[in-house]
């Protein structure tokens, strides 16, 4: 039976907070059962993949059977993609250093680099959320997502400042971070992201109706 006002809205926010903190704990383990550095990419993936369909309304799933799933399948893949991050960050970093001298020529390298920056950290943030909902095919993902967070800015700067808000929140409960630092940021960006993805779907069904519409009035 369905539980309304006080009653009602406290269960659902006890289950919201158990469901963030029980994918947050998965995370955790599946990370280290990866020995960190091959683990943080596949349990990422499936992090959001179980976040996306908690947000999308699937109650009933086995959350740890769906979680492991996803890390078995998508464990290759998904390291490779980081692999492509670390490295390409780290490019960037160094590239900074190099160009720290007060130079003309290595101050407009630097705002070159700032833009790259910039560009990464949009392709990051939307990649996962992209990942876990769309079906495509190497740097497909990539481009998609630097696509859709360049597209849309307001919600990309929606995300970072949810992302930096999250960090104070911890900041100041620092005994918050081990139970719900992760997927609360998964949850952000899911939710934000299947907002632009709505968009983007209404978008084209739109495009679709209207040339229906202009071959409709040829025929």
């Amino acid at each position: 039976m369905e539980m309304n006002g006080f009653m009602g809205s406290f269960y659902r926010i006890s289950i919201f907070i158990s469901r963030l903190a029980y994918i947050n704990f998965l995370w955790i383990l599946f990370t280290l059962m990866g020995v960190i550095i091959f683990g943080f990419m596949p349990a990422t993936v499936a992090m959001f993949a179980v976040t996306r369909k908690w947000v999308n309304g699937a109650e009933d799933f086995p959350i740890f059977k769906t979680f492991w799933q996803f890390y078995k399948e998508e464990f290759l893949k998904a390291n490779l993609y980081g692999l492509f991050f670390v490295f390409t960050g780290y490019i960037i970093y160094i590239n900074f250093l190099l160009v720290a001298d007060q130079v003309l020529w290595m101050t407009i390298a630097r705002y070159i680099l700032l833009v790259i920056s910039i560009l990464f950290i949009v392709t990051v943030l939307m990649f996962f959320p992209v990942y876990v909902h769309l079906k495509l095919k190497g740097s497909e993902y990539l481009k998609t997502a630097l696509f859709l967070g360049l597209a849309y800015p307001q919600y990309t700067v929606i995300m970072v400042f949810g992302i930096v808000g999250i960090q104070y929140l911890m900041m100041f409960l620092p005994g918050l971070i081990p139970f719900f630092t992760a997927s609360l940021m998964a949850y952000l960006l899911v939710r934000i992201a299947n907002i632009i993805f709505r968009v983007v779907e209404r978008k084209n069904q739109a495009i679709e109706e209207d040339q229906m519409a202009k071959e409709i009035q040829v025929y």
